[in-house]
């Protein structure tokens, strides 16, 4: 078994029985899927426009593993979400804090 956090945003929240505080945790079988996880909440691909696994987008359905964060957001809020994924500022490791930003 397999325990994960799980961040729901905007009206998702409502559709989750037990959702509070902004996220809950999840218990799912060892070797699950992110499209598994969003059925263990009740909720269809359909309700979620955009997930992210560890902070990161997702292109393709992934495995999960235990301690991961899964936030899920409805096509209400994707278009933001991304927006502000592609816009936001990269941290570079190592860089001094005397030098500017790269910009991409």
């Amino acid at each position: 078994m397999i325990t994960i956090t799980v961040k729901l945003g905007a009206f998702l929240r409502n559709q989750v029985p037990g959702h509070n505080q902004g996220e809950l945790q999840l218990t799912l079988p060892a070797g699950s899927l992110v499209s598994q996880a969003i059925a263990a909440l009740g909720l269809t691909l359909q309700d979620v426009r955009l997930a992210l696994l560890n902070h990161c987008t997702l292109s393709q359905d992934e495995v999960l593993n235990d301690g991961d964060r899964l936030s899920l957001f409805p096509p209400q809020l994707a278009y933001n979400m991304y927006v502000a994924i592609c816009f936001a500022n990269r941290i570079t490791p190592n860089r001094p804090s005397s030098d500017p930003p790269d910009v991409p």
